[in-house]
């Protein structure tokens, strides 16, 4: 008989009322967020003054809380974040959900008491992640959602044996990209998804496209109402609702079915098949298309407002306008007495907030120190290039003395190993650059490829891979897609992980970038030139765009379908929708990002830039072949910062071309 203890039931918490909501309908723990550092900005989110308040309550209702801290560290936040964190050292918080590398550093060595919780920002999808949290004192994982049950089973059995526990999604917005890899909203305004500012472009109106869609990356809501059997035999422990946005009677009601549907099947009754009250509240549809692997286009809608009216509407048949106004004022009469309902059991829940309260951020707390690369204006050093290729042919031309020359390895790489390990051998100065997306045996195959050739030097997008060279005592390079805002993520890197270096974050601002201090022995890169990946998606981005025959991606389609396409936002330029044989499907900006000035700007932190010369489709062009365009790269970082005309001439080698994401920032 499975015991209600094992299960935990988490809730969302944007505001008071949607706490006091979750409490009411039998949450195990609700996860919340301050008004600062949490990814959901837009939420009303708690204050320090009422924190206590929100606790004292939850407790005395056998609930946890767990604070939501998940987002990029800036240099300049870190006094404020190690204050804050002080403060959560004597409160009676249950946890912390983190991203940022540098944040699990510092909890790791100088806040040892507060539980951390890893968040779904940080895409964990294999074995070599959970590991690498599990190093950095991580309880729980957030899985990726794009995960499917087995998948799921495996990493849970996995971490039950490292002591880690896995969450799960199962209820709420599905996302079009995998979570910390999106960077549409970034690039278009500066409001990054990694700093909890999504404007949610996905679920824009684009220009109709060929199959006829005007909401074309726009996806149904997950629900896993049906498969809490085998969420209960894959072993999870934490089922977890999203919605930090939505309002509290969305809270109760989702929380409340799902509190009822887990105490049946602990009690051994049927389990409802009964969503009409999910479907009352927001929805937007639903699918289970990720859990179940039935990834395609069932998942889709084509619109991204509330769902709830279309599908009683459906339900009752309606064939008249009026039929149809009868729905929606049912629709209000459910959701009133909803709110009623909420306010009734809720009634006796207050929160006290002290009258006169000293919470701030303000206030002498030591900074640790990392130990920092101090260098002299005389001893600042011509930075290294290195070039990034995507095809065989291009390996001769590019073959330089003073390049390290590195090669995009697939996301589907179990099917492609041998003829990588083929290309590898056959040039051991060609290193591998790893995707950042690598599930099941695509993992297993990375960790053979560098079991069996053992590189010189590797850069990789996943952490699981770091993870595995690490152990290995390979050297290797974090890629940019991990997102290292700030020099404890650097000293994270390095010390803990024993990387050499690591790749700065392109969404940061030459502002941001210049506060980084580079730890002692830290090589720092930076992707001065590249097609600007916004983000990577498990769905086929093509079906609801070009349009394709099959209804459901299988393994075909990953090694096999190289396609390539644009959409138009209504609000501002196309994207591209790029598919690389052997990986996911990709959307890139339109322009390539083309920034030298960094060279000249951030002389002292830089000690390696990269040039991206994959063959990405967008509508950059480069006037010259690549073998010149690196050739006079090599010339220019040589060049002193006063040489003008020549970065002009450089720049004039490749066109259109895009930096704004320099001077906006996150």
């Amino acid at each position: 008989m499975v015991k209600r203890e094992q299960f935990e039931l988490l809730a969302p918490g944007g505001d008071l009322d949607s706490i006091k909501a979750a409490i009411a309908a039998g949450a195990d723990a609700i996860y919340c967020g301050l008004d600062r550092f949490n990814a959901r900005n837009r939420a009303t989110n708690l204050t320090l003054e009422n924190l206590n308040g929100v606790l004292s309550l939850a407790h005395q209702h056998n609930c946890k809380i767990f604070l939501t801290l998940n987002v990029l560290i800036l240099e300049s936040e870190i006094a404020a974040i190690v204050r804050l964190l002080a403060q959560l050292d004597k409160t009676q918080i249950d946890g912390v959900i983190v991203q940022d590398l540098g944040l699990a550093y510092l909890l790791k060595h100088h806040f040892p008491d507060l539980d951390v919780h890893a968040s779904t920002q940080l895409n964990t999808h294999n074995e070599g992640q959970i590991e690498l949290l599990a190093q950095l004192t991580a309880s729980r994982v957030n899985l990726s959602r794009e995960l499917n049950i087995d998948e799921i089973k495996h990493l849970a059995q996995f971490g039950l044996q490292r002591n880690v526990l896995m969450e799960v999604f199962v209820h709420g917005s599905y996302c079009i990209g995998f979570s910390g890899q999106c960077y549409i909203s970034s690039a278009r305004n500066g409001a990054s998804g990694n700093r909890g500012r999504c404007s949610q472009p996905c679920r824009e109106q684009y220009q109709t496209t060929k199959t006829g869609n005007d909401y074309p990356l726009n996806l149904k809501d997950n629900s896993a109402f049906s498969d809490l059997p085998a969420l209960v035999d894959a072993g999870v422990y934490s089922l977890k609702v999203e919605g930090r946005i939505k309002k509290s009677h969305y809270v109760y009601t989702v929380v409340d079915n799902w509190r009822q549907q887990i105490d049946r099947f602990c009690e051994q009754q049927p389990l409802s098949e009964d969503t009409q009250a999910l479907y009352t509240v927001f929805n937007r549809d639903f699918s289970n298309g990720f859990l179940q692997g039935n990834v395609g286009r069932d998942m889709y809608i084509d619109n991204p407002r509330d769902h709830a009216v279309s599908h009683f509407s459906e339900v009752y048949r309606c064939q008249t306008p009026e039929q149809v106004q009868a729905v929606k004022r049912k629709l209000y009469d459910d959701k009133t007495e909803i709110i009623h309902t909420v306010e009734q059991r809720t009634k006796g829940y207050s929160i006290e907030t002290p009258q006169a309260s000293s919470a701030s951020l303000k206030g002498a707390v030591d900074v640790p120190d990392v130990r920092l690369a101090n260098v002299a204006e005389d001893e600042v050093q011509t930075p290294k290039v290195s070039v990034l290729i995507s095809h065989v042919q291009d390996i001769e031309s590019l073959q330089h003395q003073d390049v390290d020359l590195y090669y995009q390895l697939p996301m589907g790489l179990a099917a492609e190993l041998e003829s990588v390990c083929a290309i590898l051998d056959q040039y051991p100065n060609l290193n591998p650059w790893f995707p950042s997306i690598l599930i099941g045996d695509d993992f297993t195959a990375a960790k053979q490829l560098l079991e069996r050739l053992r590189p010189n030097l590797l850069v990789t997008n996943n952490s699981g891979v770091g993870f595995v060279a690490k152990t290995l005592g390979l050297d290797w390079i974090a890629g940019p897609q991990m997102n290292t805002s700030n020099s404890f993520a650097l000293a994270c890197l390095q010390q803990e992980f024993a990387a050499q270096g690591a790749f700065l974050s392109n969404e940061l601002s030459h502002k941001q970038l210049k506060r980084i201090k580079r730890p002692l022995g830290m090589r720092t890169f930076y992707s001065v030139y590249h097609p600007n990946t916004l983000l990577t998606s498990r769905q086929c981005l093509f079906q609801q765009t070009e349009g394709c025959r099959k209804i459901q991606i299988n393994k075909g389609c990953l090694k096999r379908c190289e396609k390539r396409t644009s959409i138009i936002n209504l609000k501002d330029n196309p994207y591209v929708v790029d598919k690389q044989r052997g990986s996911h499907n990709a959307i890139y900006s339109e322009h390539n990002v083309l920034n030298m000035d960094v060279v000249k700007d951030l002389p002292y932190l830089l000690t390696d830039v990269l040039l991206d010369l994959r063959d990405i489709a967008t509508e950059t062009r480069l006037h010259v072949t690549k073998g010149e365009f690196v050739e006079q790269c090599l010339s220019l970082v040589q060049l002193s910062s006063s040489q003008q005309e020549t970065q002009l001439v450089f720049e004039k080698l490749v066109s259109p071309v895009t930096n704004r994401q320099y001077q906006k920032g996150i």
